[in-house]
């Protein structure tokens, strides 16, 4: 074996291990967000969330660069390790300036939100790592349409990494700037999903008036021998009933 098949080894195998560390980083990191730590800190929302899209775009450039490196058509190890050095850090910090979020200093739906971010990029990360342990595996793949997939892996999940941070990042729809902000977005989504919910029982329960159903009722296309239900599209008393709540109390009826 030659010298530099030697050195080619031992920074593959010091890569391996910095990856697995970086995974093993993410899990603690991601089991630390669901604890609770009282005695944190006080620290100004505007600082927490400077520092926090700060960590964010570091950990986008360092994927980035870890991704490159570990291209698999031509892996260049000894670029991979400052990345992944830089990864274990920040992976780690990450989590710990989320936990400085406080429910009751900065208020509990913005700190939701920080975390649930944190959450999710550490996990894409986790995932990104063990696409290239799995490369590692196999240094060396054949051209076959299976293995060229397995290769792509990889860029598929640098490219989650990249647009969970892009949407976190993003004004004014990404990570929000106050509690108040916060609880706004919530309450937009629950109010969609209300909203979608109540106009499919309003249907349902008060079907408009078509003449030209009337037409087609003697027409038999055979469809209807697939719903055997002789209640089909009749709603309960109690459903009517429901429909009736939801239609005074909504402001979309």
């Amino acid at each position: 074996m030659s010298s530099a098949a030697s050195d080619s080894d031992s920074q593959r195998l010091s890569v391996q291990a910095a990856l697995n560390l970086l995974s093993q980083t993410c899990t603690a990191s991601i089991a630390a967000l669901t604890q609770q730590k009282p005695d944190a800190q006080e620290v100004p929302l505007a600082t927490l969330r400077t520092d926090f899209r700060s960590l964010l775009s570091v950990i986008y450039s360092n994927t980035t660069k870890l991704s490159i490196a570990l291209n698999p058509s031509k892996p260049t190890y000894s670029a991979a390790l400052t990345p992944l050095k830089d990864l274990i850090t920040h992976s780690s910090t990450l989590a710990s300036n989320a936990f400085l979020f406080l429910p009751a200093v900065h208020g509990r739906a913005l700190t939701a939100e920080v975390h649930s971010t944190a959450w999710s990029v550490l996990t894409a990360l986790q995932e990104l790592i063990h696409a290239h342990l799995s490369l590692l595996t196999n240094p060396n793949p054949t051209t076959s349409r299976d293995d060229a997939k397995t290769g792509d892996a990889y860029l598929a999940k640098t490219g989650i990494v990249h647009e969970l941070i892009y949407q976190a990042k993003s004004e004014p729809d990404g990570l929000s700037r106050t509690n108040l902000i916060a609880v706004r977005k919530r309450w937009r989504e629950h109010t969609e999903t209300i909203s979608d919910a109540a106009a499919v029982l309003e249907i349902e329960a008060f079907p408009p008036d078509d003449d030209d159903d009337n037409d087609n009722d003697n027409f038999d296309d055979g469809w209807d021998d697939l719903d055997s239900d002789p209640g089909n599209g009749k709603q309960s008393p109690e459903q009517v009933e429901l429909a009736k709540i939801v239609r005074i109390h909504s402001p979309n009826f």
